[in-house]
């Protein structure tokens, strides 16, 4: 859809934030609703008569923040997580931002100086936080990395990420993770991590986690003709997806490809696939000849499907409700 928006090329604002901002106002406003798909970058670009890479780096700012979904070789969305946008608290947010910018500007103060004084009061907030530490453990890079995606914007704070069988290998899994004021973890692996680390219960928070609603209908529409490949770093993670697609009913074994893998022998794998079905955001990582090989395959017709992981809302409550006290301490 066409986005009918403005941007002030000599505004202080970052061109790119303005573009974020105009987005994530239209979606609050339901102008913008779950599931509508954004103009592509150079189309944007070039009625907003902006470089390219300026819409570039607004939508990943968008994506990172959960406000909107870059399906690969389809483009980006409006996100249709149900919470993606709760506007309520949001909203409340908003509206005491602009109390503060009314009382304080009633002080005389321009808007340059309001921004010193509140990125000084961030930066100092951020110092008092650089010793509080924050762990989440799974059992495959790619969970973690999703989870990490996700629960960025919950909170300043850096979250270590841990993979399971590291842990486990460890010859003291519980002074390892002693340094945590908080351990997060999926409801799977709860039992798990707490057997390793009994002392670890009134720190250890479990979340749910089930694949994301787009993964999900991409995955229901896979005909049986279809040839289907998976691209995996890790075997487990392979597993999650093979296990989602026969409670799907696609119950044929899909052959899987795990890193690390050279150009040759992923080109050979990719020949003959009609859909491919890797973590999200995989070909950032590829190096220029199997780059281009993903997109031969896309522009021959193949279709890459991103499993992407969805923490319920349910959790993500509890999780910031939990950082945010202790963050009061």
């Amino acid at each position: 859809m066409a986005l009918e928006f403005e941007i002030d090329p000599s505004s202080d604002v970052p061109v790119y934030r303005q573009v974020v901002e105009k987005i994530t106002a239209l979606v609050r406003s339901g102008i913008l609703q779950p599931g509508d798909r954004l103009p592509p970058e150079r189309e944007l670009a070039k009625r907003l008569a902006v470089a390219r890479g300026t819409v570039t780096k607004a939508y990943e700012e968008l994506a990172r923040s959960g406000l909107i979904d870059v399906a690969q070789g389809r483009g980006s969305f409006v996100s249709s997580t149900e919470d993606a946008v709760p506007s309520g608290r949001k909203q409340r947010a908003i509206e005491l931002i602009h109390a503060m910018l009314n009382e304080v500007g009633a002080q005389r103060f321009s808007l340059r100086e309001i921004r010193g004084m509140v990125d000084l009061a961030i930066m100092e907030r951020e110092t008092r936080l650089q010793h509080f530490h924050v762990a989440m453990i799974d059992c495959n890079s790619e969970a973690l990395g999703i989870f990490s995606r996700q629960l960025k914007p919950l909170s300043w704070i850096p979250i270590g990420m841990i993979l399971l069988n590291d842990l486990a290998a460890g010859s003291d899994p519980a002074k390892r993770l002693d340094a945590f004021d908080l351990v997060i973890t999926t409801v799977k692996h709860y039992g798990e991590v707490l057997a390793l680390a009994p002392g670890l219960k009134d720190r250890l928070v479990q979340v749910a986690v089930a694949p994301s609603q787009e993964t999900i209908v991409s995955l229901a529409g896979l005909k049986s003709s279809q040839a289907v490949g998976i691209l995996c770093e890790s075997p487990s993670f392979g597993d999650v997806i093979q296990r989602k697609l026969e409670e799907l009913g696609i119950a044929q074994r899909v052959d899987r490809l795990v890193a690390p893998w050279d150009a040759e022998r992923f080109e050979e794998f990719v020949a003959g696939r009609d859909v491919l079905i890797a973590p999200p955001g995989f070909t950032a990582a590829l190096d220029r000849v199997t780059a281009s090989v993903v997109a031969a395959f896309t522009e021959g017709g193949g279709r890459i499907i991103p499993f992407d992981f969805q923490i319920e809302r349910g959790s993500l409550v509890h999780l910031e409700e939990r950082i945010h006290q202790l963050k009061e301490r």
